[in-house]
């Protein structure tokens, strides 16, 4: 069997679990936006209390904190490739085209082996995978799984 049919196989997989879920969550009645129906908040002006301005004097010199960056997440896709190492919170994937990608699964994130839902730590190395997530920018190859889709042979 060739690499692209069977690919498009695991794609195809990956899709139909996605979509199982979006339409159950619809089923209970999940959704983005908030109900049309729903009261508008009040909001009323408060007023301002003067504020104390430091002297020159009170201002001391010191270390500014600054933020820690976030790293910065790509858009949605996909890749397919093979488990080569199990870690204890993400798997190391070895993609079609031979990048590594280190994938973390999303707090809620969809496993699933042989078409069955399954913890992390059931997959194992050899196991075909497609994932859909989000890829970090930069080097690394972090991997923020939302749905990973494996098949043992």
């Amino acid at each position: 069997m060739s690499a692209w049919l069977r690919r498009f196989g695991l794609h195809l997989a990956a899709a139909v679990g996605a979509t199982g879920i979006f339409v159950a969550a619809a089923a209970v009645g999940a959704h983005q936006t908030q109900p049309s129906g729903a009261p508008a908040a009040v909001v009323s002006p408060v007023a301002r209390s003067p504020v104390a301005r430091p002297t020159p004097e009170q201002r001391e010199p010191g270390a500014v904190a600054q933020p820690t960056p976030t790293p910065a997440l790509g858009p949605e896709r996909s890749v397919a490739g093979t488990i080569r190492e199990l870690q204890p919170d993400a798997i190391v994937v070895q993609g079609v085209g031979g990048r590594v990608w280190r994938v973390e699964p999303a707090q809620g994130a969809l496993i699933r082996l042989n078409g069955k839902t399954t913890p992390l730590d059931t997959l194992a190395a050899g196991d075909a995978v497609v994932i859909l997530g989000q890829a970090e920018s930069g080097p690394g190859g972090r991997f923020l799984a939302h749905a990973v889709t494996a098949r043992r042979t």
